[in-house]
């Protein structure tokens, strides 16, 4: 019985991950920012795509750190023995610190900065310029210097490695303004803790959009996430997009057509029968719902007829794309094809949304299929 437990089965859902895609596209920032460590953003289930999985091929590229939101997030890679180097960016409970984790930490206040400079454990300093989110802001930098310097309460600097900021409006298409302001600050607050005699072996800002729009010349380690995932961060109209319409998507989501229903003019489908048939139609369902990732603001919206379920969605198989289907056929839910009706792209402009949200949302349950 268990031996039958432990064989693999077949999935009604699946998830197909790009590992050429994935690498293309970091090297793609790696030619674009030769003087910086371009460092994937793993947080968050590395964006859907699996964390271990996108661990696993990111290692073999030599990153200088693989970057997760959670102490929760760094523990899952090390169990599955990822030997690069982790950077925590999240808040970490003081309780949970211990000397000699192998990890980087952040720290967003003077408490924080404290347990962790007691522990001698590495620390990235967070400056908050404008997202007021975490961080400390420059007025409260400037005062408390002082106390940051004595933190370590022995005399010694704390092990302060690395400083950085988070830009707020990046992939604003009409204006830098805001992201130059937001460099401004970062630069005063590199030369507050030069001046206190700290040297920050990394300096970094940039995210994904902010990559290309960040104007310190200190900096050395650009923080990438959705654009190493192939998805183009910047709107069309912005200067700089034709720089990441190289990108590649690498991640294709599919289902299974498990049944094929005939709707009669005037038929009803699904919850709160928000769906009449104009027409004699061919319906398809598919075992994908919101709890999948299909988000309910899909419900009606083509290819989708009728409310999304939770595990449960119904296509208009009268379009003449899916009209050859039949049950046991695979649907593609999203489309690795950038030009697809069913792209991230195109299908987060149809639910309201952005892809960050729609590809964060695949159920962690559903399976990870690495293509070589």
């Amino acid at each position: 019985m268990l031996d039958a437990l432990r064989r693999k089965y077949r999935t009604l859902n699946q998830v197909h991950i790009s590992e050429p895609a994935l690498r293309h596209n970091l090297e793609l920032y790696r030619k674009m920012l030769p003087g910086q460590a371009v460092c994937p953003v793993l947080k968050s289930n590395a964006y859907g795509h699996g964390l271990t999985e996108i661990a696993k091929i990111f290692e073999k590229e030599d990153p200088e750190f693989l970057i997760v939101d959670s102490l929760y997030e760094a523990y899952a890679l090390k169990k599955a023995k990822i030997a690069a180097p982790i950077l925590i960016l999240g808040y970490t409970f003081h309780e949970n610190l211990k000397a000699g984790l192998p990890f980087h930490f952040t720290a967003s206040d003077l408490g924080t900065l404290r347990a962790l400079a007691k522990l001698k454990l590495p620390i990235h300093v967070e400056i908050d310029t404008g997202m007021a989110r975490t961080g400390f802001t420059l007025d409260e930098l400037e005062t408390q210097i002082e106390e940051i310097k004595t933190a370590s309460q022995n005399g010694a600097l704390p092990n302060i490695v690395g400083i950085f900021t988070h830009f707020a409006d990046a992939d604003n298409p009409e204006t830098d303004e805001y992201t130059k302001s937001q460099c401004q600050k970062f630069t005063r607050a590199l030369q507050t803790f030069k001046s206190a005699g700290f040297a920050p072996k990394w300096v970094h800002a940039s995210n994904s959009a902010g990559a290309l729009k960040a104007q310190v010349p200190e900096l050395n380690m650009a923080r990438v996430g959705t654009s190493l995932y192939g998805l183009n961060p910047l709107q069309a109209n912005d200067p700089r997009f034709q720089k990441l319409a190289g990108l590649q998507p690498v991640m294709e989501v599919s289902s299974t057509i498990i049944a094929i229903k005939t709707l009669k003019r005037g038929d009803k489908a699904s919850y709160n029968c928000t769906f009449e048939a104009p027409h004699d139609m061919r319906v398809g369902i598919i075992p994908f719902g919101y709890y999948e990732g299909l988000p309910r603001s899909l419900s009606n919206k083509a290819p989708f007829l009728g409310r999304i379920c939770m595990n449960h969605a119904l296509i208009d198989l009268s379009d003449p794309e899916f009209a050859d289907l039949k049950p046991g056929d695979p649907f593609v839910v999203y489309s690795r094809d950038k030009s697809s009706s069913l792209s991230f792209h195109k299908m987060a402009k149809k639910a309201g949304t952005i892809t960050y949200e729609l590809t964060t949302k695949i159920a962690e349950s559903m399976r990870r299929k690495i293509e070589k």
